[in-house]
């Protein structure tokens, strides 16, 4: 398997309709706990690295998130999270599927194997954008008071995007044949 290759065209529709799904995927706010809202962006960016690697979930994350950051008139975390969004998808999909979708296709890893290796890929995603928000709220508001107040929603948003990546990211790899 060629670790490097360039992307042709079908890898820039693809990528572009993940971007796009991960924009719409932001919007979609989940009431969690009192007072409380999640967003469904991780969940797509974690599903979407499992299924199809890191270089489509990578892409998909930091264009999508970039995009939702302009779209929503929260511009100055755009760069913030084209950066922290595109490493987190590039971390799920190495670590779960490899670096391009037809990476892993031909392995013999069993569901748990599958299982183990997605879980592992979204928390170490999960602690690597909470790590990079925790320094743009502080860099962007100026006060690390304010970065800090934002850990539990940060924890939450992952949480809820790897509950639903390990429901759904397997069994979508599976049926899409990656």
């Amino acid at each position: 398997m060629n670790v490097v290759r360039k992307l042709n065209v079908r890898d820039i529709v693809f990528v572009g309709m993940l971007a796009a799904m991960c924009t719409i995927a932001t919007t979609i706010k989940v009431p969690f706990g009192v007072g409380a809202m999640v967003h469904l962006g991780s969940a797509f960016l974690y599903t979407t690295g499992i299924i199809f690697g890191g270089v489509y979930a990578g892409l998909a994350g930091a264009i999508g998130s970039a995009f939702y950051d302009i779209v929503m008139g929260f511009s100055p975390y755009t760069l913030w999270s084209f950066a922290i969004k595109g490493i987190a998808g590039l971390i799920v999909g190495l670590v779960a599927k490899g670096l391009w979708p037809e990476a892993s296709r031909n392995s013999k890893m069993t569901g748990t194997q599958l299982m183990i290796r997605a879980f592992f890929a979204c928390v170490l995603a999960a602690l690597w954008t909470l790590a990079g928000y925790i320094l743009a709220w502080w860099y962007v508001t100026g006060s690390l008071t304010t970065a800090i107040a934002n850990i539990p929603s940060s924890l939450m948003t992952s949480s809820a995007g790897l509950i639903v990546a390990l429901i759904l990211g397997p069994k979508l790899r599976k049926i899409l044949g990656q």
